[in-house]
């Protein structure tokens, strides 16, 4: 065995072997695939070349050592050098070789090693490394180096091209790696001379030569070796081309990590440990999780990293984390090439992505119970493996990604010394601020990133205290200080504490119990830093806060609001005030939504200063105070039967099916004389009747219309959405056609009518079909 390069194998440079012929490609080769168009090979192609032009640099102007590619196993026949191994590397080489030569115009000047290269796997491919030697014309070269034209182009132009040479895939493939080594070195503007690379005394790129009969081992063993033909996956070339990062770093021996052997402990640089470990405990663990029809686990590994390093680089540059979601929202492979060019591989990436590893393998009783049991906080094990098996989680719900970096930071910072009860209390708080947040951007998670960096720097083995003493600006304000009034209430009284607990769980509030703390009044005492009490104040605040979330219960299921009979809860909260929200259109308000919620009227409990909700609060409130908690039904029914609204509220106090028609509960507002329901979020003039219609068909079933004699829906030679037809006669009923807030009735045959008013159209067509 012995160090050489492909230079001494085409110059018949071998110590006491004869290949005057060269390097002989045999049959029992697959095709060359360094240069298919797949995601992998392009990957490998990539990265190899990349590495190549790089560690030429560095041997010719730092005196590094040279780029060592393993062995090339092989054997001599007929005076050729038959590899059995390395043939994809020993072509990649060879094209290399052959492009830095014409580049230069050197090809005819080393014809006769150029051309001890040769396939046997196809003639095609034969005759293809013939004819780059010796076909191509000044034309061409111009073609290449000055009009930008491919490789590709350039070849199959060539009337030496033959057709069968596209379906040749070692040709194809030779074709795509030129380009790609062209396109590396134009775009990276190398300056390399062809002498530098073979240069004898100081050579860029070598490997361990082995002719397997100089061994004495059987060429059938070999054969039986290579024969397996399977690509390595994403993470074994992932795994590989780390280890030689690691090993290149400048922090390589800036750590030294413990790990045991047969001869017993000793420490290691970070290469040496990874290399150990993902060979073996950190395998154990992905190999329980593997694909049973695969038994691969690769894909978790890969997602952990990728998930890892963006939450690092959004640590320090959001608008860069951005662009490389956006680019493997785009194309989710993951690769090493990838994870380079977007320079998500750095110190405190690989780092994490290690203490990472080591914590899911972790025989600390209080970590491992902490990552495999679910709590009524954060459930882990679901949140990690949702990430093992897919890093962008569908774009990655930023609560997921800020839970996973918080669960993970903490048990990091304070391993060797945290308790279960801190932990339960980290979970809590992370859960209610994760959830209860607003993510317009990517901006928001790196705030609240950096607010999690600050609780656990300052953290003094006590979070709610360190939690207390925050001041820097973080997740949602108004959420910040619930929790803060929170943690004061839980360190009170174990009653206080069961019962937060207790409204917290509920499915629909999700950690977010504002309104019950702000209409007992118990969050303007901690506004006003009143919150030392008496026994009796206490007992009475407590119990004021449970009985507004016992009703809560009584309106809300864990979707959201109940449905009741008729739409009273909503049509009793209008005999309150106008408490709709605006997003697009004024909202009656539905179940999930950030703007137009019942969770986000609920949320703005707490707001004292925004004069939108303080209001819409208020009449929240009310309807609160003045239910009977034991006579719901008939308690909303009588707000309605009381009410004293005279304002555009009074139609749909009075009139349930205009909400009913309204299936988003959205209506268009232009004025009060001009109001219209509609499906969807957005005004239709199409779909979406006004209001005046819906009564007017609602009063006409009132005095003995059926309602499938009423056909609503929109009118072509009106341009207006209303009544057409009646009892299967064409009727056609608007309102304020021409803006005069009037009803406009058209009949075939019949002179136009304009009614003031609902009774007198009402009259008019009781009469037309009496």
């Amino acid at each position: 065995m012995s160090t050489k390069t492909i230079w001494n194998l085409l110059n018949n440079q071998l110590d006491n072997s004869d290949i005057k012929r060269g390097i002989l490609i045999p049959m029992i080769q697959r095709d060359y695939a360094q240069g298919r168009n797949n995601t992998k090979a392009e990957e490998i192609r990539k990265v190899f070349v990349s590495d190549l032009f790089e560690r030429i640099i560095d041997v010719r102007d730092n005196n590094a050592p040279p780029l060592e590619l393993d062995f090339i196993y092989g054997y001599i026949d007929s005076e050729a050098f038959i590899p059995l191994d390395g043939q994809q590397r020993l072509t990649t080489l060879y094209l290399l070789h052959w492009y830095l030569a014409y580049r230069q115009k050197l090809v005819s000047s080393y014809k006769e090693s150029f051309t001890k290269f040769s396939y046997q796997t196809r003639k095609s491919s034969t005759n293809f490394f013939v004819e780059i030697n010796k076909g191509l014309n000044d034309e061409d070269y111009e073609d290449i180096f000055t009009n930008n034209v491919s490789f590709r182009t350039v070849i199959s132009n060539k009337n030496w091209y033959f057709i069968d040479w596209k379906y040749d895939l070692t040709v194809q493939s030779a074709i795509t790696m030129l380009d790609e080594i062209h396109d590396m070195y134009t775009q990276k503007k190398y300056e390399i001379k062809f002498e530098t690379l073979i240069k004898q005394e100081s050579p860029s790129i070598v490997f361990n030569f082995l002719d397997i009969k100089n061994y004495g081992i059987s060429d059938d063993l070999y054969i039986k070796m290579n024969a397996r033909g399977k690509p390595l996956t994403n993470f074994e070339n992932l795994k590989a081309e780390l280890n030689k990062y690691l090993r290149e770093s400048e922090f390589n021996d800036n750590y030294n990590y413990e790990i045991e052997h047969s001869e017993g402990r000793k420490f290691v640089n970070v290469e040496t440990y990874f290399a150990t470990k993902i060979d073996t405990s950190w395998t154990d663990y992905f190999w329980d999780l593997r694909n049973r029809k695969t038994n691969e686990f690769d894909d978790k590994l890969l997602n952990l990293l990728a998930f890892i390093s963006i939450n690092e680089l959004i640590r320090i540059n959001e608008v860069e984390a951005d662009n490389c979601l956006n680019v493997f929202r785009a194309q989710p492979e993951l690769t090493f090439y990838r994870f380079k060019t977007l320079k998500l591989l750095n110190e405190e990436t690989i780092i994490t992505f290690i203490e990472v590893l080591d914590l899911l393998i972790s025989s600390n009783e209080t970590v491992k119970k902490y990552l495999t049991a679910n709590n009524k906080f954060i459930e882990k094990k679901d949140i990690i493996n949702t990430i093992f098996n897919s890093f962008t989680i569908g774009d990655a719900l930023y609560e997921v990604r800020l839970m996973f970096y918080a669960i993970t930071k903490f048990l990091i910072a304070n391993k060797e010394s945290i308790t279960s009860s801190e932990l339960l209390r980290w979970d809590r708080l992370i859960k209610n601020l994760s959830n209860n947040d607003n993510y317009n951007k990517i901006k928001d998670l790196e705030r609240n990133i950096a607010f999690i960096d600050e609780l656990i720097a300052n953290y003094n083995e006590d979070i709610y205290d360190t939690f207390l003493s925050i001041t820097k600006n973080g997740f949602d304000a108004q959420q910040v200080k619930e929790e803060k009034l929170k943690i004061h209430l839980i360190l009170k009284s174990q009653h206080w504490k069961d019962f937060i607990y207790e409204a917290e769980a509920h499915p629909y509030l999700n950690g977010q119990i504002m309104f019950s703390l702000s209409f007992a009044g118990i969050y303007d005492l901690y506004l006003e830093n009143k919150l030392k009490w008496t026994d009796e104040e206490d007992l009475a605040l407590f119990n004021k806060a449970k009985e507004y979330f016992e009703k809560f219960n009584v309106f809300f299921d864990d979707n959201g609001l109940r449905e009741f009979p008729d739409e009273i809860f909503r049509r009793a909260l209008l005999t309150k005030g106008d408490y709709l929200l605006y997003s697009r259109n004024w909202s009656f308000l539905i179940n999930r939504h950030r703007d137009i919620s019942w969770k986000r009227l609920l949320k703005e409990s707490g707001n004292r200063t925004n004069q939108t909700y303080i209001p819409r609060v208020r009449y929240l409130k009310e309807l609160f105070d003045e239910v009977n908690i034991n006579e719901v039904n008939k308690s909303l029914s009588q707000m309605i039967k009381n009410h004293i609204c005279d304002d555009w509220r009074k139609d749909f106090i009075e009139t349930p099916s205009l909400l009913q028609k309204s299936k988003r509960m959205y209506i268009k507002f232009f004025n009060e004389n001009q109001i219209y329901v509609l499906r969807t979020s957005k005004y239709n003039k199409y779909k979406d009747p006004h209001v005046q219609s819906v009564l007017l068909k609602d009063a006409l079933e009132k005095i003995g219309f059926a309602a499938s004699d009423i056909k609503l829906e929109f009118i072509e030679s009106l341009s207006q959405y209303g009544i057409s037809q009646i009892k299967r006669r064409k009727t056609k009923i608007v309102y304020n056609h021409d803006g005069t807030n009037k009803y406009l009735i058209k009949q075939k045959g019949k002179e136009n009518k304009v009614f003031e008013n609902q009774d007198d159209t009402l009259e008019y067509i009781k009469n037309c079909f009496s």
